[in-house]
């Protein structure tokens, strides 16, 4: 059989089996034909073929030996698979697949192998893993100054663990972070307070935030304890000294000014002697030493000075008369240490007040001067010139005056809690002036309420007066509205018109003398123009009697004016007006007679002085008023002079 049979032979199992059957039978007959050639007899041939099968049988039985041997090695390695993967799943908390029944040996043995070759792999991602959480936790904890949880690095974590362990370093890591973010904030405070101290470091861990070589900080609890503990020590310190260094300092400059040091002696100390460390404190207090020295050899005099530093506190804390009396020593005037030492100990005492209650002071002062600003506005409240609305000013009145509405109950409340803190503190009832501040409130509204209550009854009474003025002597002549009554013409003032040749004024309308006849009528005193004749001088012997009649009550009809005058000069003649000029007895003298006169003809001319004074010396115009007019005065009663002196003098 050539090889290319054979390898047709072997193709499939059965011509596998066919193929082993007669090679054996073809052996087996080249044997016997080699066998019958050389002449060996059958019975040796039969004895030979007995070497064959039992060569071919040790052989076939060792193959299947090998063969068993292999097949139970796989089954073998199946058992060894199958028990590593239940291991490994069950230290990873995981499953692995059984291989199905109908699988064969060797296909099952391949199976379980991958597994185990997967689970393996797990197993050394979760020890990795298990490594780098044990490293990172051990970092936190150095760094926190803690002990670290016992994490195996040749243990494979559960999942719980794994969870718990991310945990804690999450934990761990967010409080790193805010222990460094503490730590750079205590620090920049801790060298800004070393700074205005002027203080170093000393020992390791102050180094190290001085050179701000924070990493090299450790964060433990105790650590953090002992930033906090220095920083507050060092606030308290720092707090400290800047109230020493003010009360120092307060103290020098009073002395200085009571020992009138130059000034430039005191800028020089000030700029040499700046911020708040101990060794500063020690310099103040030796100045302080050195002025009490010469202190006593001015004691007059800085007694004075202290006086007048109490009475400035007194102002300021609304100290009353009474308060002021309770400290003795401050009418004394036995001059010695002594007295010198009380005023010293009295002006620390309300300086010191002062200071802790400063806002309190501050606030009742600033709600005084609202309340001064609301007594203003409620007392222009009746007055009719704010309606003079220029500017706006009417609007920012009442703008402020509804601030001040809801800004001082708020202040008087914010007050109130205040004295209460105060009254708390103290043990002592707080007095303004010498009253509760309750009282005083009180005591304000009413103040002003009796002061409107005596603004009214004084206009009251000035309209009265007023009111009998003009019974008596006759109303004030009417001021000329701004505005043009219907019917009457605009007159030209005369420094205003341009003369002509024939005395007219050029493109102007004629004026109503001009249409109409002459005849007599009465019109409005603002609108007589000048008499043409000269007023005659007046009697040396005879004064000119004025009249002041009081203009802070104004008529119903008399418009508003900004800047009205605030006397009416007047005079009062003792003459009668002659029966031929007295005014027809019409509805238009009965409505115009206050305040008007008769309209002179100013086209007509006298001839003389003479016939001019007859005119105005006639007895009807005894006690008639001109303010425009200065007569001469006839000789009148004495009773009548007299009276009339009188009343002037009552009204002025």
């Amino acid at each position: 059989m050539n090889s290319v049979e054979l390898d047709e032979g072997f193709k499939s199992l059965p011509g596998a089996r066919d193929t082993c059957s007669s090679l054996l039978t073809q052996w087996l007959d080249d044997l016997q034909e080699l066998w019958g050639e050389v002449g060996i007899p059958p019975e040796q041939q039969i004895t030979r073929i007995k070497v064959v099968y039992e060569n071919l049988s040790e052989l076939m039985k060792a193959m299947v030996d090998e063969e068993k041997s292999r097949r139970d090695g796989y089954i073998e390695n199946i058992a060894k698979c199958r028990a590593e993967c239940m291991r490994l799943a069950k230290e990873l908390e995981t499953t692995f697949e059984e291989p199905p029944e109908e699988f064969t040996v060797l296909k099952k043995e391949k199976t379980l192998r991958n597994q185990v070759k997967q689970l393996i792999k797990e197993r050394q991602l979760r020890l990795r893993e298990a490594i780098n959480l044990r490293t990172q936790e051990g970092e936190l904890c150095a760094r926190l100054g803690r002990i670290p949880e016992y994490i195996q690095s040749d243990t494979v974590l559960t999942k719980n663990q794994v969870k718990e362990a991310n945990t804690r370093i999450g934990f761990l890591t967010a409080e790193k972070n805010k222990r460094e973010i503490k730590l750079a904030i205590a620090a920049k405070d801790i060298l800004e307070l070393w700074t205005e101290l002027n203080i170093r470091a000393r020992n390791e861990r102050e180094e190290h935030i001085e050179t701000g070589n924070l990493d090299s900080f450790q964060l433990s609890n105790e650590n953090m304890q002992w930033l906090e503990q220095m920083k507050q020590s060092l606030t308290m310190t720092l707090e400290e000294n800047k109230k020493l260094q003010k009360s120092l300092m307060t103290k020098i400059q009073s002395l200085w000014t009571r020992m009138e040091l130059a000034e430039e002696d005191q800028k020089k100390f000030l700029e040499q002697h700046t911020g708040f460390s101990d060794q500063l404190i020690v310099k103040l207090k030796e100045e302080v030493r050195r002025l009490e020295e010469l202190k006593l050899q001015n004691l007059e005099r800085f007694i004075k000075l202290t006086r007048e530093e109490i009475e400035k506190y007194w102002e300021l804390m609304f100290y009353s008369e009474e308060d002021k009396r309770l400290f003795t020593p401050y009418f004394s005037e036995s001059i010695g240490e002594n007295l010198l030492s009380e005023h010293e100990k009295k002006l620390e005492c309300l300086v010191q007040e002062y200071n802790n209650y400063e806002n309190l002071y501050m606030t009742i002062k600033s709600r005084n001067k609202m309340w001064e600003k609301w007594e203003e506005m409620e007392c222009k409240e009746s007055d009719p010139n704010r309606f003079d609305n220029r500017g706006g000013k009417l609007l920012k009145e009442e703008k402020e005056r509804k601030k001040i509405s809801r800004d001082l109950p708020k202040c008087e409340e914010a007050i109130v809690k205040e004295i209460s803190t105060w009254e708390n503190d103290t043990g002592r009832i707080f007095t303004v002036y010498g009253h509760k501040f309750s009282d005083y409130l009180n005591q304000q509204k009413e103040e002003l309420q009796s002061r409107k209550d005596q603004m009214k009854e004084n206009k009251q009474r000035a309209k009265e007066e007023a009111m009998q003025n003009e019974l008596t002597y006759g109303s004030t002549p009417a001021k000329t509205p701004k505005r043009r009554i219907a019917g009457t013409t605009i007159l030209t003032p005369a420094n205003k018109r341009v003369k002509t040749g024939t005395g007219n004024t050029p493109n102007t309308t004629p004026t109503r003398a001009a249409r109409t006849p002459r005849t007599r009528q009465f019109v409005h005193s603002s609108l007589v123009t000048k008499s043409p004749i000269r007023t005659p001088a007046r009697e040396k012997n005879f004064p000119r009697v004025v009249v002041k009649v009081p203009t802070n009550q104004k008529r119903p009809d008399t418009p508003v004016k900004k800047a009205a005058k605030p006397i009416v000069e007047e005079v009062v003649p003792e003459v009668r007006a002659p029966a031929a000029v007295q005014a027809p007895s019409t509805s238009t003298e009965s409505s115009m007679d206050s305040g008007c006169v008769s309209n002179l003809d100013l086209d007509n001319q006298v001839a003389d002085y003479a016939d001019f004074e007859n005119e105005v010396n006639h007895p009807a115009r005894e006690l008639m008023r001109s303010s425009s007019v200065h007569l001469t005065p006839s000789p009148a009663p004495e009773n009548i002079r007299r009276s009339l002196l009188t009343t002037i003098q009552e009204t002025d």
